[in-house]
């Protein structure tokens, strides 16, 4: 890629493949276009068990700190990148992500259409015994015999979570048997992972090349049924 002008307001520049592309000029586009050529953001302090990765979709960041995990939004892109500067303010944006803790009571009446494939735990929901989906919106596999998070399977991410990234975001009421519901954008971001997993797309590449192999079989002998 080639950059083309740089001014107080935008980054303009070419693409490998001759598009020319037009970027706001803030923290992200600055260490993403100028600095990372347009390659996934990465950010690692071992010795803090920090680690910070871009998801293939841009502005989209999982911030692992000592072995848990969470998935930033689009609007808190300048707000990471910059932190990387100071590694408090790191701590700031996980600790707030992480203690805003979704009430599984309101998604249940909404997820009782699916039955027994999905059950509550105390740190999420459980699908078909495989995944869980916890209360910030992160997805893991879940060891059926522990009845926990495994966290010793390994993914692109050190803490062993599984990046599935939401495109959008949105508050929005659904009808249940009990009245509407009010979801917000948390709950959005949990019902849009729960319902992937139920029924995953298995020619994701990035989704499958996370997950175990016998958990591939399992889901590849389900699709044909």
């Amino acid at each position: 890629m080639k950059i083309l002008e740089k001014n107080k307001s935008n980054i303009i520049y070419k693409e490998d493949t001759g598009i020319v592309s037009i970027v706001p000029n803030t923290p992200y586009f600055r260490l993403k276009v100028l600095e990372n050529k347009n390659d996934r953001i990465k950010f690692d302090l071992p010795i803090e068990g920090i680690e910070v990765l871009e998801t293939f979709n841009g502005m989209i960041f999982n911030i692992s700190l000592n072995g848990q995990t969470i998935t930033t939004r689009p609007n808190m892109a300048d707000a990471v990148v910059e932190s990387f500067n100071n590694t408090d303010k790191l701590y700031e944006i996980f600790d707030k992500y992480n203690n805003n803790k979704y009430n599984l009571k309101l998604l249940e009446g909404v997820l009782e259409k699916y039955g027994d494939r999905i059950k509550t735990a105390s740190d999420g929901f459980v699908i078909d015994d495989m995944f869980l989906i916890d209360r910030t919106g992160v997805c893991w596999i879940w060891d059926s015999k522990k009845k926990c998070r495994n966290q010793s399977h390994r993914t692109n991410l050190g803490s062993g979570a599984i990046c599935i990234v939401v495109n959008k975001t949105q508050a929005l009421k659904l009808k249940t048997k009990q009245g509407l519901v009010q979801i917000d954008e948390l709950g959005y971001i949990i019902l849009s992972k729960i319902e992937f997993v139920l029924n995953p797309n298995l020619k994701d590449n990035v989704f499958m090349s996370q997950i175990p192999k016998k958990m591939k079989d399992i889901l590849e002998r389900n699709s044909l049924k």
